[in-house]
C-alpha cells in the first residue's frame, strides 16, 4: 500500500512539472509571437506608402516638367522634388502596359499578350493571351496586402471583366473601378464601340454600379474615391494606392466651366506648339540643344493646308485635351493635399507614368454609330459628343519623338515617368538609364523589402521579368541595364527591341509597311529619322537575333487568321472556355499558329 502511494505521489509530481513546463512554454510562445507581431508591425510602420498614378494616352511632352505648355503645377512639384527618368518605356497600348505595371512581367506571359478584345484567331485563349491577368501572376496589390499593406484602387482597370479577374478579386481591399478601356467621362456611360460594351462597367468594391452620380466626371470622381480610402483608414499601416485616370483618353470631354480655359491657345497650329515644346525641353535639359524639330510622319495635313473651319476644329480638339490634363493635375493636387493633411505625404513614394503615347485614332475607329453624336464645333467636349485628338496633334504631343500610340516609334512607347518620396535622394533628370513598365513592381518590392513567393493560390508563378531600379534613385552613376541587357515590346504586330543605344522597329500599316525592320541609334538619332539597317547589317542581324530569343522566352504568338472577335462573333468570343463550336470556327479560318520570330 505504501509502495502504491509512493508511485502515485511520483506520478502527481511529474504531472505538475509537465503542466508548469507547458504553461511556461505557452507563455514563452505567446511572448515570442507577440514579439514577432510587434516586429512585423514596426516593419510595416517603417515601410513607405505608395501612390502609383497612371495617365491614359499621355503624350511625352504634354506635362510642364517635360516641356509642355499645359498648366500642370502639381505634377511640376512632384518633378521638382523627385526624379524624372527620361527613358521610360511601355507597350504601345494600354492594357499590356497596365499588365506590366501590376505583374512585374512581360505582358505576353501575364495574360495580356494582345489588347483585349483584339486577340487574333491564332492567339485566342492561348497561354499568355487570355485577356486578363492569368494564374501565373501574383499582382502587386496581392503581394503588398499579404505583407500588411492596405490596398486601394480608383480608376481604369482594363485587365479583365470576368469573375475572379476584377480588382476586388485581384488584391485590392477597396476599389472604385472602371473595367474597360475607355468610355464617356460623364455619367452617361456610353462605350467606345460595340465590342467594348461587355466591359464598360463600373464597380464600387464588389458591387456593380448601375447609375453614376449626375455630376460624375471621371478624374474628379477617381480622386474623390482615393481621398476617401486614404482618410477613412484608421490604423497606421502603410497603403498602396493605384490611381488610374482615364484622362486624356478619348472621347475628349470637359465640364462646362472648363470649356474655354484654353480658348485660342492652339490657334497658331501644330508647328508653333511643337517649337514651343522643343525650346522648353532644351532649356530643361531633356533633349540636346542642337536637336532639330521632328518633321512628322507626313501622314497628316499640314496646318497651312487646312481650311479655316478645319483649323478651328483642330484647335478645339487640343483645347479640350489640354483642359482634361489640367483638371487631372488639380485632382492629383487634391490627393497630395489629403496625404499632407493626414500626415502621410512625407512617407509616400509617388510614381507617375503614362501607359503609352497619345492617341492618333479618329472616332470612326470605334464604330461609334451605335448612337448619334453632335460633334459640331459648338458642342465638342460635351456629354453627347465624341471627338478624339487625332494624328496630327498626337504627333505634336510626342515631340520630339516619332509617331504615337499603337506604334513602336519612340512617341508610342517612351512615356513620362516621375518618382518622388522617401529614398529618392537623386533629383533632376536621369538621362542615361532605360527602364521598362515591368520594372515598377520589382522596384517597389525592393524598396519595401518584400519578396514575392514562387507559388500563390496553389499556382506556380512565372518569374518576374522586370529589373529593380531602386539603386538608381539614390546612387549617382548606377546602371539599371547594361549595354547587353535589352528588352522587347510588341502589340498587334508592332514590334521593337532596344539594347543599349540601338533599336530595331517594325510598324504595321497605316504608319509602317508591315514588312520592314528599321535600325536606329537612339543616342545619335532619338527622332528615328536615319534608318541604318542597310548601312549596318551586322547590328540589324544581332538585334533580330535578340528579338527572336525574346519572343521565344515570353511565348509570343504571331497574329494570324484575322481578329478572333470577327471570326467567332461577339457571343462566341466572350465564352469562358474554348468549346467545340469555337474550335470548329477557328479551324475553318485555316489557322497556322506561329510561335517565336518571323
Amino acid at each position: 500500500m505504501k509502495k502504491v502511494s509512493f508511485f502515485l505521489y511520483l506520478i502527481i509530481i511529474g504531472l505538475l512539472f509537465t503542466v508548469v513546463a507547458c504553461r511556461d512554454r505557452k507563455t514563452e510562445d505567446k511572448s515570442e509571437a507577440k514579439t514577432d507581431n510587434n516586429t512585423n508591425a514596426a516593419a510595416n510602420r517603417s515601410r513607405p506608402n505608395i501612390l502609383l498614378i497612371v495617365v491614359d494616352d499621355l503624350g511625352y511632352s504634354d506635362l510642364s516638367p517635360f516641356g509642355g505648355e499645359i498648366r500642370t503645377p502639381n505634377i511640376q512639384r512632384l518633378a521638382d522634388n523627385g526624379l524624372i527618368v527620361q527613358n521610360c518605356y511601355t507597350s504601345p497600348l494600354c492594357a499590356p502596359s497596365r499588365a506590366m505595371f501590376l505583374s512585374g512581367m512581360d505582358n505576353h506571359i501575364s495574360g495580356v499578350g494582345a489588347m483585349p478584345p483584339f486577340q487574333a484567331a491564332s492567339q485566342y485563349m492561348q497561354p499568355g493571351y487570355e485577356g486578363y491577368l492569368n494564374d501565373r501572376v501574383m499582382t502587386l496589390p496581392e503581394v503588398l496586402r499579404e505583407n500588411g499593406y492596405h490596398t486601394y484602387m480608383s480608376g481604369k482597370w482594363h485587365l479583365g471583366h470576368e469573375k475572379g479577374r476584377r480588382p476586388f478579386e485581384e488584391g485590392f481591399e477597396r476599389s472604385f473601378s472602371f473595367l474597360g478601356g475607355g468610355a464617356s467621362h460623364f455619367s452617361n456611360i456610353f462605350p467606345l464601340g460595340p465590342e467594348e460594351v461587355i466591359h464598360t462597367v463600373y464597380y464600387d468594391d464588389s458591387v456593380q454600379v448601375k447609375k453614376l452620380p449626375d455630376d460624375f466626371y471621371s478624374s474628379n470622381y477617381y480622386a474623390d474615391k482615393m481621398i476617401q480610402y486614404i482618410t477613412e483608414q484608421k490604423d497606421d499601416a502603410p497603403f498602396f494606392g493605384y490611381l488610374a485616370f482615364t484622362a486624356p483618353h478619348d472621347p475628349l470631354h470637359v465640364p462646362d466651366e472648363w470649356m474655354d480655359k484654353y480658348k485660342g491657345a492652339y490657334d497658331k497650329g501644330y508647328d508653333a506648339i511643337r517649337q514651343v515644346r522643343m525650346d522648353n525641353m532644351k532649356k530643361l535639359g531633356l533633349i540636346p540643344k542642337d536637336l532639330p524639330i521632328n518633321p512628322g510622319s507626313g501622314e497628316f495635313k499640314k496646318w497651312n493646308e487646312l481650311s479655316a473651319q478645319e483649323k478651328k476644329l483642330q484647335a478645339r480638339r487640343m483645347e479640350l485635351y489640354a483642359a482634361m490634363l489640367e483638371i487631372m493635375d488639380l485632382d492629383i493636387g487634391r490627393v497630395l493635399e489629403a496625404l499632407q493633411k493626414a500626415g502621410k505625404l512625407e512617407n509616400t513614394i509617388v510614381m507617375l507614368i503614362g501607359d503609352n503615347g497619345a492617341n492618333p485614332k479618329d472616332p470612326s475607329f470605334y464604330k461609334t454609330n451605335m448612337k448619334p453624336f453632335d460633334n459640331s464645333l459648338e458642342n465638342m467636349g460635351k456629354p453627347n459628343s465624341f471627338v478624339s485628338l487625332e494624328g496630327a496633334w498626337a504627333e505634336v504631343t510626342a515631340t520630339p519623338y516619332a509617331y504615337f500610340k499603337t506604334t513602336t516609334g519612340e512617341g508610342g512607347i517612351r512615356v513620362p515617368f516621375i518618382i518622388s518620396g522617401p529614398g529618392v535622394t537623386l533629383k533632376g533628370v536621369d538621362a542615361t538609364n532605360k527602364i521598362l513598365g515591368t520594372d515598377i513592381m520589382p522596384t517597389l518590392l525592393d524598396i519595401t523589402g518584400i519578396e514575392r513567393p514562387d507559388t500563390y493560390k496553389n499556382n506556380k508563378l512565372a518569374a518576374m521579368t522586370g529589373t529593380t531600379f531602386n539603386e538608381m534613385l539614390g546612387k549617382k552613376g548606377s546602371t539599371v541595364r547594361d549595354e547587353e541587357n535589352g528588352f522587347g515590346v510588341e502589340s498587334l504586330e508592332n514590334k521593337a527591341y532596344i539594347k543599349g543605344d540601338w533599336k530595331i522597329r517594325f510598324v504595321m500599316p497605316p504608319f509602317g509597311d508591315g514588312k520592314t525592320w528599321h535600325l536606329f541609334n537612339l543616342k545619335d538619332d532619338p527622332r528615328e529619322q536615319r534608318d541604318l539597317a542597310k548601312q549596318n547589317p551586322d547590328k540589324l542581324n544581332e538585334l533580330l537575333g535578340d528579338w527572336g530569343a525574346y519572343t521565344q522566352a515570353v511565348g509570343y504568338i504571331q497574329f494570324n487568321g484575322g481578329r478572333a472577335y470577327e471570326v467567332l462573333g461577339p457571343k462566341n468570343f466572350f465564352k469562358s472556355e474554348l468549346d467545340s463550336t469555337n474550335r470548329a470556327l477557328l479551324e475553318k479560318a485555316k489557322l497556322e499558329m506561329v510561335r517565336g520570330g518571323e
